[in-house]
């Protein structure tokens, strides 16, 4: 993994779940960061655990995948104080519950501004840079973009325009030797799910889920999806492009 070493990386969602997880890692193996995130204090944290990590350099940039200048701004800073981008971590992962008959178009707007148009204008942004360094894209998408669930219409809609984002930029892009792929999982445990439930739920729920999964019978750790991220960053993914790869624990297999 020493092809990582000095490798300028931006991760956004880096203050905590699978974003920060994907830091620790890439950290590890020396490249330099641009952690991207909205909340100043847990960026902060991660960045230092980051340095304590091995990471070559590491700016963070606190922004708002909402707003277009934002994302100007982190691309910015990253190439004035990092250098050209060689791997982009798109990590997006606004969630609103319910069908079709529970959000509001104002829920809508928010998971297709954070979801949706946030990856593409950041993937545009990174492109010269990409082009120079022959880099690679990562977007992280979901399991949900290949089963169907109710109550999570709006999350899973965004996420399957991600995965065809993926498959078309990947096709784009490959005359410039840069490889575009997404990571699918199946359900990980991130704070985000802890903060949705009360631990008695939680652990009601993971009961429930984690047979789901055939492989271990359980859900899936965030290191688990920032491996899969490194692999995909690396010569040894080399002839993958346009790859939606399900990191499921055989989840989808399963059907439910």
């Amino acid at each position: 993994m020493n092809e990582l070493k000095d490798k300028v990386v931006v991760i956004t969602g880096a203050s905590s779940g699978i974003g920060e997880e994907i830091a620790y890692t890439f950290a590890k193996q020396g490249a330099a960061l641009g952690v991207c995130g909205r909340n100043k204090e847990k960026l902060g944290k991660v960045a230092e655990q980051c340095k304590a990590h091995g990471a070559g350099k590491v700016i963070e940039i606190i922004g708002d995948l909402m707003k277009l200048n934002d994302i100007d701004q982190m691309v910015e800073e990253v190439v004035s104080k990092l250098g050209d981008v060689d791997v982009l971590i798109n990590n997006c992962g606004a969630i609103v519950n319910g069908g079709i008959e529970t959000p509001n178009v104002e829920d809508f707007d928010k998971i297709f501004h954070v979801n949706v148009r946030a990856p593409f204008y950041l993937t545009q942004k990174c492109v010269p840079h990409l082009k120079k360094t022959k880099g690679c894209v990562v977007n992280i998408s979901t399991l949900l973009t290949k089963i169907c669930e109710t109550n999570n219409l709006l999350y899973s809609m965004a996420k399957c325009s991600i995965d065809h984002f993926t498959k078309s930029t990947a096709l784009e892009l490959a005359k410039y030797d840069i490889r575009v792929n997404s990571v699918n999982p199946a359900v990980v445990l991130t704070p985000i799910l802890q903060q949705m439930f009360s631990p008695e739920k939680l652990s009601e729920v993971l009961g429930e889920v984690g047979p789901m999964h055939p492989l271990g019978s359980k859900c899936l750790s965030t290191q688990e999806i920032a491996d899969t991220v490194i692999f995909l960053s690396t010569s040894g993914a080399r002839c993958i492009t346009g790859t939606c790869l399900l990191a499921d624990r055989g989840r989808g297999v399963f059907g439910k």
